[in-house]
Formats: C-alpha cells, sequence, structure tokens
C-alpha cells in the first residue's frame, strides 16, 4: 500500500515527490502535519484526524519507517550535527508522558488493587 492519489496530487503542487524516497516521505509526513489545516478537505480525509488518524495513516502503510528512521539516526548519534539532539550517555533520561492513546492514571489510581 502507497500514498493515497489525493495526497501524491498535494504532494506534487510543491516540489518534486519520489515515491521510492525516505527523505521524502519524512518530509512529507512534517509538511503534512505542519500545515494539516491548510491541506483540501478531501487530503484531510484521507490523512484522518490528528494525531491518531495521521499516524495510523502512515504506520499502516509504511509500518518499519519508524523503527528504520529511529536506527539511522542511532547510528548518527555521534556525529558532531546531531550530538545537539541526544542526551549524553551519563544524562538521566527526563521523565516520559504517556504513549499516545495511553490511559493516564493518577496516583490515587494506581494504589487501588
Amino acid at each position: 500500500m502507497h500514498i493515497s492519489a489525493p495526497l501524491q496530487t498535494d504532494l506534487r503542487r510543491f516540489r518534486t515527490y519520489k515515491g521510492n524516497s525516505v527523505r521524502d516521505l519524512l518530509r512529507a509526513m512534517r509538511n503534512k502535519k505542519h500545515h494539516y489545516h491548510e491541506l483540501p478537505p478531501e487530503v484531510q480525509e484521507t490523512l484522518g484526524e490528528l494525531p491518531e488518524g495521521f499516524v495510523g495513516y502512515f504506520t499502516s502503510r509504511f509500518p518499519r519507517l519508524l523503527m528504520h528512521t529511529h536506527a539511522a539516526l542511532h547510528v548518527c548519534s555521534h556525529e558532531r550535527l546531531f550530538q545537539p539532539y541526544y542526551l549524553p550517555p551519563d544524562a538521566k533520561q527526563p521523565a516520559q508522558e504517556p504513549a499516545l492513546g495511553a490511559p493516564r492514571h493518577t496516583d490515587q489510581e494506581r494504589k487501588t488493587p
């Protein structure tokens, strides 16, 4: 499964889009999310609502994309250009928010058996 026709048409309105390029796919995801409310209604409908529908659209079509990107960036993490985006090895990890769609629990709910 690939990018739907309405989205392909919209992507090509602004620049060349190569369907076999990970770079172009990531750029498309970033740009369409950033400009979501400016998209034609049929493209918004194709992508689904932000954030769940949008993420689902891309992960259903490219299930390995995020892990591929993570692995590629992990390899580059020691390059000077990318170091500002990574914590030093001895730094503490910041507290993370629950995963998208995960239920949020209060401290009281956690104590209840």
